[in-house]
């Protein structure tokens, strides 16, 4: 049987354990019950919340991983390079083929690039540029709110100049298709110089996934970032390679040679693994504004191979 001290409390238990879950509502009504927890992110906007962080505020609702999460990344660079070329061939259209002024394409392709897309990406450069070249490497002094040291602020002004630089640089040629099997899929080949804007972006957007899997995140690393760099490994970043590799090496493959892209692309991780180390070694680990610096070194290398290379892909 049960003592009275002991029933007395569970009796008293019970009202406490009912309000708890249903709160009283002002108006005198039922109230339903309240989730104990908020709901979970999906991993896309998760992926979006990572690569386009607007805001300071945290996204309702915890985030249950990124193993999800790093496969949104490279097709989200996809889609932004469908943006640089939707913007370069709506200003083609009025400005390069009626008057012949390509710069007026290429600016507004950075402008999108600017005020849109890229400012994470540059300003992640330009920060990690500012945060490296001073006297504490490895102290968070990467905020929004900080001033850029004139080392900084060099640095993003020579990305944006050599981002339009480079986009000017593509020879406006005609429409090209392969003569072999290829041909039966020529609506997936573009223009030779909407190419590098599609695969520029993708190529970016996997080298944060190249950086957050070589180095481990930093002691001044936000939550998402942490988690990003813990589920990345090198099984996981072989399969993400897939995407940029595979249309790398058919846009770079006129004579029936698939190496060309290949070897632009082994060019590209070089360059990005370097960057990505020597921030980590320098920084005390990798933050987001680390990330973001690799995936622009990557962006800005893509663009100056693609056209350094120009010759042997479309003759």
């Amino acid at each position: 049987m049960t003592s009275g001290p002991q029933l007395n409390r569970e009796r008293s238990n019970k009202p406490e354990t009912a309000a708890a879950q249903n709160p009283p509502d002002p108006s005198g009504q039922a109230s339903l019950p309240i989730a104990t927890s908020p709901r979970p992110r999906s991993s896309l906007v998760q992926a979006l919340h990572f690569l386009f962080p607007l805001s300071s505020r945290e996204v309702a609702g915890p985030a249950l991983g990124f193993a999800r999460v790093t496969w949104w990344i490279v097709p989200l660079g996809l889609l932004v390079g469908l943006l640089w070329a939707g913007v370069f061939r709506l200003t083609w259209r009025i400005f390069g083929e009626a008057g012949n002024l390509q710069i007026v394409p290429a600016l507004s392709v950075v402008l999108l690039e600017c005020l849109l897309t890229g400012p994470f990406l540059a300003m992640g450069l330009a920060r990690t540029a500012h945060l490296l070249t001073g006297e504490h490497p490895r102290r968070d002094e990467t905020g929004r709110r900080t001033p850029l040291s004139p080392v900084g602020t060099l640095v993003l002004i020579l990305t944006i100049v050599c981002q339009l630089v480079l986009i000017m640089s593509m020879r406006a040629e005609g429409q090209w298709w392969p003569p072999d099997w290829r041909s039966h899929f020529n609506f997936m080949y573009p223009s030779p110089i909407y190419r590098p804007l599609l695969l520029a972006p993708v190529w970016g957007r996997w080298a944060i996934l190249l950086a957050a899997c070589i180095g481990r995140p930093g002691h001044d690393a936000d939550p998402d970032t942490k988690a990003l760099c813990n589920a990345m490994h090198p099984k996981r970043l072989l399969a993400v390679t897939i995407l940029p590799l595979v249309l790398t090496a058919i846009y770079c493959s006129r004579s029936q040679n698939f190496l060309i892209g290949v070897i632009i692309g082994m060019i590209v991780l070089a360059v990005s693994y370097v960057v990505a180390v020597a921030m980590s070694w320098r920084g005390g680990g990798q933050t987001r504004q680390s990330l973001f610096a690799t995936a622009q070194i990557a962006q800005l290398a893509f663009l100056a191979l693609y056209r350094a290379f120009w010759s042997f892909i479309h003759g």
